[in-house]
């Protein structure tokens, strides 16, 4: 699935897409394990398929957490006071 895919595609849908996307890897998991897995790359591309979907999902929750608030000005920054200077110990005290 291309990366352009998912970004046009709402939440819920991406949910679907995830769950359908679990679903095969385990399919996938279950017919290596039984010997009848042609294509072993198989997996790999659906394990990245899964990393591409909760990734924009994640990007969607974020934005979508982000974007009610009204932006702030940046605070301006402060000059930071240097610590005050040890006094060496007095020999012989």
């Amino acid at each position: 699935m291309k990366t352009k895919d998912l970004h046009a595609m709402s939440l819920t849908d991406l949910e679907k897409q995830l769950k359908s996307s679990r679903q095969e890897l385990f399919n996938l998991r279950f017919q290596m394990a039984t010997g009848q897995l042609e294509n072993h790359r198989q997996i790999r591309h659906v394990r990245r398929t899964l990393a591409q979907i909760l990734t924009e999902m994640i990007e969607k929750q974020f934005q979508a957490q982000s974007q009610p608030a009204a932006p702030e000005p940046a605070p301006e920054p402060v000059a930071a006071a240097k610590p005050a200077r040890r006094r060496k110990k007095e020999e012989g005290a």
